[in-house]
């Protein structure tokens, strides 16, 4: 359990630090938004996608549809933003609205890799590596907060979801419609806003 709470404070720590680190492009910036974005979406088909499956074929099909609401979350909140304001209201909301859904996001990540990684090291392990990645790239296009309090508060979600999950108990059904969230939620920031477009990435 101990092990799961250390890989959660990482993440934690990692948000905190990297927060406005890469606020200028440079070529490394490119080079490691295309590595991380290979890795992440090479575990989340080889890895993440079979173990919702495998979830789907013991408890019923119903448990895929958590990857399509994850997914489909984040696809509506930005789709919503982006119809309902202009484009000077949409930067301060768009702001707003992915502090806090990226907030609960990492929360369910930080509860699920102490779920994981009490399970299995090698599973957490492997489930951290690709989540590591990504809090680094949420973070690269973001302004550093210049509350230091609002800062630690946001940065702490993963930290804050290993918390709970070392108090709380929940069915293997509950574990796997939680990553099949994560899951979708991954694969809509890596396919639409991490992985290069066009003529870019290296």
């Amino acid at each position: 359990m101990a092990y799961g709470i250390l890989l959660a404070f990482i993440l934690s720590a990692v948000d905190y630090f990297t927060e406005g680190f890469f606020s200028r492009s440079n070529k490394f910036k490119i080079k490691f938004i295309s590595l991380a974005s290979g890795v992440s979406m090479a575990y989340l088909l080889l890895i993440l996608f079979p173990e919702v499956y495998r979830g789907a074929v013991k408890y019923g099909s119903m448990l895929s549809l958590s990857v399509l609401f994850g997914f489909g979350v984040f696809h509506i909140i930005e789709k919503y933003i982006r119809q309902n304001y202009s484009n000077k209201r949409f930067e301060k909301w768009h702001h707003i609205m992915h502090s806090y859904s990226t907030f609960i996001y990492f929360a369910m990540v930080g509860y699920l890799i102490v779920k994981i990684a009490d399970r299995n090291t090698l599973d957490g392990m492997l489930f951290f590596i690709p989540l590591l990645f990504h809090i680094i790239i949420d973070s690269l296009p973001q302004k550093m907060i210049k509350n230091n309090f609002h800062r630690v508060f946001f940065a702490s979600s993963a930290l804050i979801g290993g918390i709970i999950s070392k108090y709380v108990i929940s069915s293997e059904i509950v574990n796997i419609a939680l990553l099949g969230i994560v899951a979708g939620a991954l694969l809509y920031t890596i396919t639409r806003e991490s992985i290069p477009r066009g003529n870019k990435g290296d």
